[in-house]
């Protein structure tokens, strides 16, 4: 009705007006001949010209033209390029709006000739900085580049302080250009005076107990300053769970003797943290979620959870207590108690089991962990009749991940190794002992991609398999294990063709990925294996193509996978969130 009653000529002159004035508003075009790559983006980024509109007047865009010559000298001398020509052209006449044209002839280019690179004081014979100036990008003979000539003076300036010379400064610092000679000299002399030390350490927080804050504490009254310890324990702090803010901070305004004070502020979490989740795999199907945990029972920093998770496949219910330990961040004592029910193509079993597992970080960096769990399992393979097992299992177990970054690393190796057990002459119904093993690495190779491999092996010894449960018998098979085959789909069968798992297990994958896109990857892949007994392993074999998608939060994967024989499904599907490693 608006549009109806407004008057048609008015409307389309407005819209005439509006059009022209863009056009009109819009820039005219900058051609750079003579040069490509670094040098015409920092051309680009100095031009002022290509700020004028169509309709700016002739006197300004001369004016602008004059002043792009020396604009584009100085962003030339930023490469070494100090002698450039710069043929300036501007057309203007039959043209909706402006152009300029500019030839650019560099010209000889400036090379570093002389290299002095010197440190004073107690930094002298400090390893990282010596490195710092062993690996500068300045070498005599090098093309004169001004960005390396920066960052190794801002490095050694913000290297100093991370490491606590705070009276830091450079008694010399020049570059100086001889653009006859085409040569250049680097002086930069660096004295950095004493290193300071750890002073007094000042808590402000009301949530734990100070002993317990102290064992996040990477540093200590008296030793060295080193910025890294500050922010790993600051790192530390905020990931415990105890808090909702952390700042760690040196008090540099309040040194003395070259004793620098470390103030620590933290603000407690809520102790209440209630979840809901929904979510998919093709291993389990749908599922949703529910979690409650107690961040900090006491202050001696106890911890309560709980979680309830519900699919066509896996259901538990699972309640633990923690207790941090001596070095928190990654020691800790557990104590859960929980029941799972499992109804894969293959069996289905029910089991309730209590547990206490001590969790250690040991000096060679592998993640110890010892187990003890007592547990009653109730399960039924294909038609057979329903069996109860009673076990009483400990374990121990250690890992180990190398990567170059955490979210999504170019190389990296991620190994585990673990045992577990019974005797039935100790509460058990069988006796048996199993080894674990596995490796995935992943291998950075040109064109953006990473080629991916996957290992996992097992073995079992025991007195009778028939009385073995089937949550510790193995299976293949899934989004993680043999692609193309359904979840713990694969293994030896019993009498009535239905899979009962097997003593041994072997597997692999291989995948090579390409980053088409800054977020999403294609892949390919190959996965191989079988759970069996004794040595005859007859693996499946499933091959695909998948797209990745590089979220904020970790990778999502989809895979379309083809089976190799005719157990399988002629392709299937598989959706997995997670870490690479």
């Amino acid at each position: 009705m608006i549009l109806s009653s407004f008057p048609a000529r008015p409307l389309l002159t407005l819209v005439i007006w509006g059009y022209l004035s863009l056009a009109l508003a819009a820039g005219g075009t900058v051609k750079l001949e003579g040069v490509n790559g670094e040098m015409r983006k920092s051309i680009e980024a100095w031009l002022s010209l290509d700020d004028e509109p169509c309709d700016a007047p002739r006197w300004r865009l001369q004016t602008r033209l004059a002043q792009a010559g020396d604009e584009i000298r100085q962003a030339l001398q930023a490469f070494g390029y100090y002698a450039p020509t710069v043929t300036p052209q501007l057309e203007h006449a039959g043209r909706e709006c402006w152009r300029a044209v500019f030839n650019i002839r560099p010209g000889r280019r400036v090379h570093l000739r002389n290299i002095d690179i010197a440190i004073q004081g107690e930094g002298r014979e400090d390893e990282a900085l010596r490195k710092l100036i062993s690996r500068a990008p300045l070498h005599s003979g090098d093309p004169l580049r001004h960005d390396r000539y920066d960052r190794v003076r801002d490095s050694l300036s913000h290297l100093a302080a991370e490491r606590g010379y705070f009276k830091a400064r450079f008694t010399r610092r020049e570059l100086r250009v001889d653009p006859q000679a085409a040569s250049a000299d680097v002086h930069l002399h660096f004295d950095t005076g004493p290193r300071f030390h750890i002073g007094d350490i000042q808590i402000e927080q009301d949530a734990l107990d100070t002993d317990l804050l102290q064992r996040y504490l990477e540093f200590h009254s008296g030793e060295l300053y080193n910025r890294k310890a500050l922010t790993d324990t600051s790192r530390a702090l905020s990931g415990s769970g105890y808090f909702s803010r952390v700042l760690v901070e040196p008090l540099i305004d309040q040194a003395k003797n070259a004793r620098v004070p470390i103030r620590i502020s933290a603000v407690a979490a809520d102790r209440h943290r209630y979840s809901a989740s929904v979510g998919y795999t093709t291993d389990t199907g749908p599922r949703t979620g529910l979690g409650y945990r107690n961040q900090r029972i006491n202050a001696q920093g106890h911890q309560f959870s709980s979680e309830l998770s519900l699919s066509r496949v896996i259901s538990k219910l699972t309640l633990g207590y923690s207790i941090p330990l001596a070095k928190p961040l990654t020691d800790r004592l557990k104590f859960e108690a929980g029941f799972k029910h499992e109804a894969t193509d293959s069996y289905r079993a029910d089991t309730s089991a209590v547990s206490a597992t001590w969790t250690h970080l040991r000096d060679n960096q592998w993640l110890e962990e010892r187990s003890l769990q007592a547990s009653r399992e109730e399960y039924k393979i294909g038609d057979d009749s329903p069996t109860a097992s009673l076990l009483l299992m400990p374990g121990i177990g250690w890992t180990r991940t190398f990567a170059d970054e955490r979210l999504y690393p170019r190389r990296g190796l991620r190994l585990g190794f673990s045992g577990r057990g019974s005797l039935q002459s100790l509460v058990s119904d069988v006796s048996f002992l199993q080894l674990m093993a596995e490796a995935k690495g992943i291998l950075g190779l040109p064109w953006r991609s990473r080629l991916i491999g996957r290992l996992n092996a097992g073995a079992s010894a025991m007195n009778r398999f028939d009385e073995l449960p089937v949550s510790v018998r193995f299976f293949a098979g899934g989004d993680t294990s043999v692609r193309g085959y359904s979840y713990k789909s694969l293994g030896p069968k019993n009498a009535d063709g239905a899979v009962e798992g097997g003593r041994n297990l072997l597997t692999g994958s291989l995948e090579l990925e390409h980053l088409f896109a800054p977020k999403w990857a294609l892949a390919v892949f190959v996965d191989s294996g079988n759970a069996f007994n004794g040595t005859d392993v007859n693996p499946n074999t499933g091959i695909g193509v998948g797209i990745r998608w590089r979220s904020p939060v970790g990778p999502i994967r989809l895979d379309v996978a083809h089976p190799l024989d005719k157990d399988g499904d002629p392709i299937r599907l598989h959706f997995v969130m997670g870490p690479d490693l």
